[in-house]
């Protein structure tokens, strides 16, 4: 039976094992939801309930709304004396819709799920196994906002009431939750490429890790010393384990065993920097070549 690790959204390395997580059963009650990865990282995020969203909406509606009276001031209606009222009309109602679905999708597309008004609250806009949410996602959960909205956002709270992870309607369309970020800031050290040597690509196989485990190596390592010893060493031995089975990794298994920081950070520095050494792999090889066709030519 596959190992599992337990690791906080926000602060990775200080969770513990859930005493109440078994493997197949997920029913998980209040606001914690538990998310388990194909390497076997079980994440764990705290939902936001309604009234948080419902005061982070007022505060991006706020917003829209000194948007759209600016709009108006210094556009529309310097604009109203060549345009027809028909058309002036038409042209302040598409504004006002791009202005509606377009904030949000912007926002939580660009700024890793949030808005001004969740980031002021403290939420976080996240695909529902832990991804982070990218841009059809965010447009698909916006677009259902006009149903949402209805009745003063009654269908939406109404939906958030009934589902379990407190999801509207564009929530459950999408796939995506709104979680509460972690207040606990733990101290952060960053991770010292340059002393580092990455995997031998002969001692490990084709599997490559998402893009969050390699996130979640970075966070774990970068606040490695405010653990003990046998603390970090018992967190990153099982990480280590299941990333090395996944990698299919033939070499010293000491390394994994005994050093399996060391292990993590060789993955971290094979995988988030394979793309950047292939390119310059490329480069380096045309420039060669295009020196020899040169001197070839001479």
């Amino acid at each position: 039976m596959a190992s599992t690790i337990t690791l906080d959204e926000t602060t990775p390395i200080a969770a513990d094992f859930p005493e109440s997580f078994i493997p197949g059963k997920r029913e998980i009650l209040g606001l914690e939801m538990q998310v388990e990865t194909p390497e076997n990282v079980v994440l764990s995020y705290q939902l936001a309930g309604p009234s948080q969203r419902y005061v982070a909406y007022l505060i991006d509606f706020l917003i829209r709304m000194m948007m759209l009276l600016a709009i108006f001031m210094f556009f529309i209606a310097p604009m109203s004396s060549v345009m027809m009222p028909g058309a002036m009309i038409g042209l302040f109602l598409i504004i006002s819709f791009l202005n509606t679905w377009g904030y949000y999708t912007i926002s939580e597309t660009f700024f890793k799920g949030k808005s001004i008004g969740k980031h002021i609250c403290g939420l976080r806009v996240i695909r529902e196994g832990g991804y982070p949410i990218t841009f059809w996602p965010s447009l698909l959960r916006n677009l259902a906002r006009s149903a949402d909205s209805i009745i003063l956002y009654g269908v939406g709270i109404t939906s958030m009431l009934l589902t379990r992870r407190f999801q509207r309607l564009g929530d459950l369309l999408a796939g995506t939750v709104v979680i509460q970020e972690r207040t606990l800031a733990l101290p952060r050290k960053p991770i010292i490429l340059n002393k580092i040597k990455p995997l031998d690509k002969n001692e490990i196989g084709s599997f490559l890790p998402r893009d969050e485990v390699l996130s979640l190596i970075d966070e774990f390592i970068g606040r490695r010393h405010v653990l003990t010893y046998e603390r970090g060493h018992a967190l990153a031995a099982q990480l280590a384990q299941q990333l090395a089975k996944r990698l299919h990794y033939t070499g010293d298994e000491k390394k994994v065993s005994q050093y399996p920081m060391a292990f993590l950070a060789s993955v971290y520095k094979t995988f988030s920097f394979s793309q950047d050494q292939e390119e310059q792999e490329l480069l380096a090889e045309y420039k060669k070549r295009s020196d020899l066709q040169g001197e070839h030519y001479e």
